[in-house]
């Protein structure tokens, strides 16, 4: 629920480094649950975030706005609120952080009924948020946690975590550029040999909607090959996507959580699973030739097929995520399934067998 001026004016050719990133948050002063999110959401998710990357985060009062910073990705972490009810102000606000390049990401809190379900008002969101996200150019984490105790629908501690990154650091793998010429010819090869795939592949992607915040946010597709592969790039619009926007990826290494790629951009951040469950399925039968990662909210939220919902949440990024998926499909029997809270990774030999498959499972409900 992001807009692209943030996102798309980032430079995605490299790995950004700690020195490059700035943290803050601001608790919304008159939501009578600001002290709880900042001690049960917020801060838990900047320890992690922390004790993994190094990340400090600063406190900023409600009004103020951080000083732009050329070269620096500046992250603000706002609520709780709630969407629907935002007055013109706090919208204003919101509006002004984003205005200085900050990647603005709010709690949410929507009030549940006195018998803790959601209020009908709630179904607006799902048309209203993306609206008022576009035009504040900010994100609104989707609110999947339902808490009784407070009675109302929010977030978690790990959605920010997830989130932040996503936001800032992008990609939890360490890239190698190869500029040798033989992986550049290979590179333009397999251009050529995937491009009116891909085309086919954005088609799928445009008639079926299958992305649920931005189709260039949500999503990764991989076309696998022995000894090498080729995947889409971080922050590639699924919807319009052509052969320029994949990379070559000709290695990787899980100990040191490390690939090498030739390409302009870098590798979708999803590439470290992909390649491991590539190789895992690779070992137990047969490699796929087609791996494609996609959102869609009726699917990831909605009431079909709930048995293929994996039982835990999955971090993506990692390449140990590559081993849960393989767990998923061999326990699933099955060549996809709904990561819990998130979206769906479908596995194959084809771009047909694909559109075949969103016919037959997507657009039923679409």
């Amino acid at each position: 629920m992001t807009s692209t001026g943030n996102l798309q004016a980032n430079d995605y050719r490299y790995k950004r480094d700690i020195s490059e990133l700035r943290y803050f948050y601001v608790v919304n002063p008159v939501s009578p649950h600001g002290g709880w999110a900042l001690s049960e959401i917020i801060q838990p998710a900047f320890r992690a975030l922390h004790a993994e990357y190094g990340v400090t985060l600063e406190p900023l009062a409600y009004g103020a706005v951080p000083e732009h910073r050329p070269g620096c990705v500046t992250y603000v972490i706002y609520g709780p609120t709630n969407p629907l009810t935002m007055p013109v102000e706090e919208q204003g606000y919101l509006a002004a952080l984003a205005a200085t390049g900050a990647r603005t990401n709010i709690i949410s809190a929507y009030p549940l009924t006195e018998a803790n379900e959601d209020r009908p008002d709630y179904t607006r969101a799902g048309t209203w948020v993306p609206q008022l996200c576009d035009l504040l150019d900010i994100n609104a984490i989707f609110p999947d946690e339902v808490d009784l105790t407070r009675g109302i629908r929010t977030n978690t501690w790990q959605d920010v975590y997830v989130n932040a990154i996503g936001e800032t650091i992008r990609v939890k793998y360490q890239p190698t550029e190869s500029v040798d010429a033989g992986d550049q010819d290979v590179l333009e090869r397999l251009r050529d040999e995937h491009a009116g795939e891909i085309a086919e592949l954005a088609r799928v992607h445009r008639e079926h909607h299958l992305w649920q915040r931005k189709p260039y946010t949500d999503g990764s597709i991989m076309f696998t090959h022995d000894g090498h592969w080729f995947a889409s790039q971080t922050v590639t619009d699924k919807s319009r996507m052509t052969a320029g926007d994949f990379d070559l990826i000709t290695s990787f290494d899980e100990g040191t959580a490390s690939l090498t790629y030739t390409g302009p951009r870098l590798p979708s951040s999803d590439a470290p699973e992909f390649l491991m469950l590539s190789s895992l399925l690779s070992m137990h039968g047969r490699r796929p030739r087609l791996i494609v990662h996609f959102h869609h909210r009726e699917l990831t939220r909605g009431p079909r097929f709930r048995d293929l919902v994996t039982d835990a949440r999955i971090e993506g990024g990692r390449f140990a995520a590559g081993r849960l998926f393989l767990r998923e499909l061999r326990q699933k029997q099955t060549d996809w399934f709904i990561i819990r809270e998130h979206g769906m990774v479908w596995t194959g030999d084809s771009v047909a067998e694909f559109e075949d498959y969103v016919h037959r499972v997507v657009a039923p409900g679409a």
